[in-house]
């Protein structure tokens, strides 16, 4: 209950992301929960260099001590000043009391003068306590100076000429060797870290079987003949296990064997999950160690087979059990995987929905206002042609009135026309192949011509019907007002070709200018061309 209690107050204070780098950090390296904090926040709460930190030889010894040096210092500085204070608040007292004895051995018969006395717990003890911690430092460095020295003279530390090899590459020189003097049937050595090994257990719920020696020890050809025994390939080959195999020159191997306490050489140990704890995470733990003594390779490949069955045997409840466990946090995590994968499809189609919805219902206003901009166009172009149309109406009836104003005072002027001796006879062809001859006076000038062109169309409704559609009375209609009549011809003379174009020249002048006095042909050519 105290360890649980502690553990819960040690987790409170962590985060989310603290949380799980300490959940990966106690799989690999299977550290007590304070060790793992300790070394994990001495790294700034980055697992991989704090997993690496944990394995260098005498890290996790020196961070421990280190800690206990902090609190003792801090002890001893907290003891001083109290001391200090407790000294600070006594001197008055004390003075009091020397004054107090001197004037009473003055007054003493035959007495001398005695010296104050002073309490041995008042006095300061400043010189001894701070002293402490320095030994103890001294200590402990010429301590890592002789690991790291030792580790050097046992070749674990190649880093200066070609640094760390890589696990991988190791495994690969092990298992060459291995083949070299044993066979090539051996077991299925993991390729791989230790830390990669123990991930792989946890997560499919397999044993490791964990290999330590080296080809200098002497029972390293014994071993070897072992592991390459049939009944050993064979007991080894089933898929509940992973088997490691590391040479202790290495510095993976010789930090597994000091993490597992293994003392003779060569070793075989088997670790295997153990049950996950409120709180904690699920963790690989050592299960048993086989112990080694002199034998044959046949004697030690059947006491190895006959040591693995009977550990598995001995945990093959608790492995169903947490098989089960493991089984069923996969169907939860799978169903949960599978509920946020239809929640997320339910989202995805509800958004698609939406955003179709937004889409028609742009379109549809896009093509409302597309309707409305083609009816506003199509009023004002309806608008504009009636207006156009109006307007030429009006002119029409504008143009229609100043003819038949012409045609009325045309019919005033004849009389005189008639009468006059001295007159042209002209032979008119009009634009819609008409020929009209008539004769005009003398001084009567071209625009008398043009007028009386222009007028031909009422003429002959006045001729036919004898009334206008201003009354009866012809005399009586009147040009309209500021309007301003257009020609849309030209008379023309083909022989010679002369153009009348100066309305305001005299007949005579005209014609006599190109030789066609008193009589000529003119023809009303339109100046401009019909519309089809």
């Amino acid at each position: 209950m105290a360890d649980q209690h502690t553990n819960d107050k040690v987790l409170e204070g962590l985060s989310d992301s603290q949380r799980q780098s300490l959940h990966e950090f106690s799989q690999v390296t299977n550290a007590n929960l304070e060790l793992a904090v300790r070394v994990l926040a001495s790294r700034q709460w980055n697992t991989q260099q704090a997993i690496q930190m944990y394995y260098e030889p005498g890290y996790a010894d020196a961070l421990q001590k280190t800690d206990d040096a902090q609190e003792a210092e801090k002890d001893v500085s907290e003891g001083l000043r109290r001391r200090g204070v407790e000294a600070s608040g006594s001197g008055r007292d004390t003075q009091s009391n020397v004054r107090g004895a001197e004037s009473s051995g003055h007054n003493a018969e035959g007495g001398s003068r005695r010296k104050p006395e002073y309490s041995a717990s008042r006095r300061p003890q400043f010189a001894i306590t701070p002293l402490l911690v320095w030994p103890f430092v001294l200590m402990l460095r010429l301590a890592m100076l002789a690991a790291s020295t030792l580790l050097r003279i046992l070749g674990i530390q190649r880093i200066a000429s070609s640094g760390v090899p890589n696990q991988t590459t190791i495994t690969n020189d092990f298992e060459h060797y291995f083949e070299a003097h044993y066979g090539l049937e051996h077991p299925p050595f993991f390729h791989g870290t230790l830390a990669d090994a123990r991930t792989a257990a946890l997560r499919d719920q397999k044993y490791i079987v964990m290999v330590l020696w080296s080809k200098e020890h002497d029972d390293a050809d014994v071993f070897g003949r072992a592991l390459a025994h049939p009944d050993v390939v064979a007991c080894l080959t089933q898929p509940q296990f992973i088997v490691w195999a590391g040479d202790l020159t290495q510095l993976d191997a010789y930090a597994a064997a000091s993490d597992s306490g293994a003392t003779h050489f060569p070793s075989i140990s088997v670790l295997g999950p153990r049950a996950a704890s409120a709180g904690l995470p699920t963790r690989l733990e050592l299960v048993a160690r086989m112990r080694n003594g002199p034998q044959t390779a046949n004697a030690m490949a059947q006491s190895l087979v006959s040591f693995v069955t009977r550990v598995v045997a001995s945990r093959d409840s608790m492995t169903r059990a947490m098989q089960r466990e493991q089984d069923e946090r996969d169907a939860e995590r799978r169903l949960r995987a599978q509920q946020n994968a239809a929640y997320e499809a339910s989202l995805a189609r509800d958004q698609e929905r939406d955003r179709e919805q937004r889409e028609q219902s742009a379109r549809a206003r896009e093509q409302e206002i597309k309707a409305r901009e083609e009816e506003i166009k199509a009023k004002e172009e309806q608008d504009a042609e009636e207006r156009r149309r109006r307007e030429e109406q009006a002119v029409d009836e504008q143009r229609t009135q100043w003819r038949w104003a012409k045609l009325a005072q045309i019919h005033k002027e004849n009389a005189t026309e008639l009468a006059s001796a001295d007159a042209a006879k002209l032979s008119l062809r009009l634009e819609n192949g008409r020929r009209i001859v008539h004769s005009f006076a003398r001084d009567s000038t071209m625009q008398r011509v043009f007028d009386f062109v222009e007028t031909r169309d009422v003429a002959d409704e006045w001729a036919t019907k004898g009334v206008t559609p201003y009354g009866s009375d012809l005399a009586q209609i009147t040009a309209p007002a500021g309007y301003t009549h257009t020609y849309e011809f030209a008379l023309v003379s083909q022989f010679p070709r002369v153009v009348f174009d100066d309305r305001r020249a005299t007949l005579h002048n005209a014609l006599s200018a190109c030789g066609l006095w008193p009589s000529a042909v003119l023809i009303a050519e339109p100046l401009f061309e019909p519309e089809d």
